[in-house]
């Protein structure tokens, strides 16, 4: 006769033990108990985390109008000394009153004009030899 073939076997169960269980209960109850606080809190957040952003945002754009009215007003002031320091050197330069002063100094055109000619400076060779270790210690001979 041939043998009965036996159904396979269903995975072990994994046996509960009390005090898994008991804890499993409790951090349920806990998470239970912990779901309206939370719920208020994400709430509470999502209210005032735009709220916060918008009072920052404002506060930025304020106190960008005030630099602004701030460099305005330097702009104006340094428009003003520029306009009155043109005004001062149009005044000491005009001919009118370099006359005046020469002629009270009892100054002449000159006679005789005479072109003087400058030496061309020769440029410093740089250093060689022991003075060159001397520019990397800041040695200006």
């Amino acid at each position: 006769m041939i043998a009965a073939q036996r159904a396979p076997l269903p995975p072990p169960r994994q046996i509960e033990r009390a005090r898994t269980a008991t804890r499993r209960r409790s951090r349920r109850a806990r998470r239970r108990l912990h779901a309206p606080v939370q719920a208020v809190f994400a709430l509470t957040l999502a209210a005032f985390v735009p709220l916060i952003a918008y009072v920052w945002l404002t506060a930025n754009v304020t106190s960008l109008t005030y630099a602004l009215a701030r460099a305005d007003r330097e702009k104006v002031a340094l428009l003003e000394d520029s306009q009155r320091a043109e005004d001062r050197i149009a005044r000491l330069t005009s001919p009118d009153r370099l006359a005046a002063l020469a002629a009270a100094m009892r100054m002449h055109d000159a006679n005789v004009y005479a072109v003087v000619t400058v030496p061309v400076a020769k440029p410093k060779p740089p250093p060689t030899g022991i003075a060159f270790f001397a520019t990397w210690f800041g040695s200006e001979r």
